[in-house]
């Protein structure tokens, strides 16, 4: 991919000076399909609003891989100070703009060696992936059918491994992930009266202390899970109690099992608290996905495929990460792998951070580790 560097940089700072938040990715697949379709590919368009199915047919019969890539952004204002840095409110900052670079510039290059192809493979640009919605958005417009998939691969750029490091692990990769919304309703009225009042304030700080348990108590020292309310919104003067608080979280799990126990954990703690205390809640399941699970052969095959492209110092298996991606709901039907592709680069912050950014020299690798990939179909499992 050494030739193609240069295209493969200004492919990439193009999109990340022009991102869009889920199901408004409108500009970046007009981008991607007049790509795809130059480079010859059957390119099929308006898939869960913005999601893109492009399929590249091989000179000989065989099977389909799928090659996904997310392409939506976050709603934070960049601080980069990058010369491509995003001023529209909207920001790539977790490497999105990366993963398109890579699986646009797979079908490209693939397409022009097609006749060495024994099957199909099929570009999949997947909407919000950040909202955790999606995929299942994709699915639920019949984007099965139009894949008709044997395996699917994706990548995820990570800047805290080491740049051009390959994980692909054999069995979890990232949590199962939701978000949630907790209303707890009680009787407002005068902060110097509290007797005559149901403080949902009170309430709300017993619900968030008493959720705690869940993990340190009701889960397995075996099992990881996390907790976390990012969110208090309730009252508006120091003098008055209010009549409701929201709270908004999120929940996370390697293991379906333990992700569901926790889930049903909260929802019954909340409601007894809450009753305890004379207040009454509602708990919504705002948006989640199940863990990240590789298949295991697939994952031994795209290990050798990897160290093809990367080197076998440099492929391997890394801890899961407690981070969410519905690329787990491809998973869950398709036969596939999530493999980590490091980003580190010195001076920058995380994920989802107004200050993130990857080095770049981690691109062609991943782009060479889908190239290698569609051109050895007939070694899947």
């Amino acid at each position: 991919m050494a030739a193609r560097g240069s295209d493969i940089i200004a492919t990439r700072r193009y999109l990340h000076a022009r991102p869009e938040t889920g199901f408004e990715e409108h500009q970046t697949a007009s981008y991607i399909a007049d790509r795809l379709r130059k480079a010859g590919l059957e390119v099929q368009t308006g898939i869960a609003e913005t999601g893109i199915v492009a399929t590249l047919k091989g000179g000989k019969p065989g099977r389909r891989l799928v090659i996904r890539a997310d392409i939506d952004g976050l709603p934070i204002d960049e601080s980069t100070g990058l010369e491509f840095a995003s001023t529209n409110g909207v920001m790539h900052a977790c490497g999105h703009d990366g993963h398109i670079t890579m699986a646009l510039t797979a079908a490209e290059v693939l397409a022009t060696i097609s006749d060495e192809i024994a099957g199909d493979v099929v570009f999949l640009f997947q909407p919000s992936e950040e909202l955790c919605n999606g995929a299942v958005a994709m699915i639920e417009d019949g984007v099965m059918d139009l894949v008709k998939a044997d395996v699917i691969i994706g990548t995820h750029l990570w800047n805290q491994a080491p740049v051009g490091y390959v994980g692909v692990n054999q069995s979890t990769v990232f949590a199962g992930a939701d978000l949630f919304e907790i209303t707890v309703k009680g009787h407002g009225g005068h902060g110097a009266m509290p007797h005559l009042t149901v403080d949902p304030v009170v309430a709300a700080a017993n619900i968030i202390n008493a959720c705690q348990t869940v993990v340190a108590r009701e889960i397995s020292p075996q099992e990881m899970g996390v907790v976390t309310f990012g969110s208090v919104q309730g009252g508006s003067a120091g003098n008055v109690i209010a009549d409701e608080v929201k709270l908004n979280g999120t929940i996370r799990a390697y293991n379906a099992e333990t992700h569901k126990a926790i889930r049903e954990s909260l929802e019954r703690i909340t409601a007894g608290v809450a009753e305890s205390l004379r207040a009454t809640t509602t708990y919504s399941h705002l948006a989640g996905t199940p863990p990240v699970v590789n298949n295991p052969d697939v994952a031994n095959w795209v290990t050798g495929v990897a160290m093809q492209a990367a080197g076998e110092d440099s492929v391997g298996e890394l801890d899961p990460i407690s981070v969410g991606d519905d690329m787990a709901e491809f998973l869950n039907r398709i036969p596939g792998v999530y493999f980590i592709l490091g980003a580190s680069k010195a001076g920058t912050e995380g994920h989802h951070n107004a200050k993130f950014d990857f080095d770049e020299a981690c691109l062609p690798i991943g782009t060479e580790v889908f190239v290698r990939a569609a051109l050895d179909i007939e070694g899947m499992p």
